[in-house]
């Protein structure tokens, strides 16, 4: 007898006699079907049902989520007013973003800086979108020869162009609201998508 047929003849998982080979199969068997019948399927768990009824029951609203932009002045977080931007592209894209305005220093806020945030708040910002995206259109942002960029393609000009004709907005604010010396931080989440 080599040492294999020792090993074997050892190893408790295939004992030597037929009855006991029999119990040892039976109770592996046992403990497999009790093991699977405890076990959930994985869409039956809690941790996947709770977050996909959340997503369902919101896209069967047609609702979404809806972060706030943020914006800090001198270390301090202020409350943005936010101007809807909703253009289509000539290539038939719907487009709906936000930017975000914030009138002079939170510390000292002027009574010109209420009534600006007054009048972005009341004002009607319909079609401004589509008039940024006409401006970004009309007038491509092209790199000069100085231009000292690493990456240059379509999306970053693209992107570049739209912020430029962001300024389409202070055409809509009426110039006696406009004081110099004022103060005005912007920010947004459009990503400045033209094609």
């Amino acid at each position: 007898m080599d040492i294999t047929d020792e090993l074997a003849e050892a190893d408790p998982a295939t004992p030597s006699d037929p009855k006991v080979r029999e119990l040892v199969r039976s109770m592996s068997v046992e403990a497999e079907r009790a093991i699977r019948s405890n076990r959930r399927p994985f869409w039956r768990r809690r941790r996947v049902i709770i977050p996909t009824l959340v997503v369902g029951a919101l896209t069967l609203a047609g609702a979404a989520v809806v972060v706030p932009l943020s914006l800090w002045v001198n270390g301090t977080q202020v409350d943005v007013v936010n101007i809807p931007i909703n253009y289509t592209t000539d290539t038939g894209v719907q487009v709906s973003c936000r930017y975000g305005i914030y009138f002079g220093d939170p510390a000292n806020r002027t009574e010109a800086d209420e009534e600006l945030t007054e009048f972005v708040e009341n004002h009607d910002w319909d079609g401004i979108g589509q008039r940024i995206y006409d401006e970004a259109m009309a007038n491509p942002f092209v790199p000069g020869p100085n231009d000292d960029w690493e990456v240059d393609n379509q999306e970053l000009r693209d992107n570049f162009s739209f912020t430029r004709a962001l300024s389409v907005i202070w055409t809509e604010i009426p110039e006696e609201l406009q004081k110099s010396g004022q103060s005005a931080g912007g920010t947004t989440d459009c990503k400045g998508q033209l094609r």
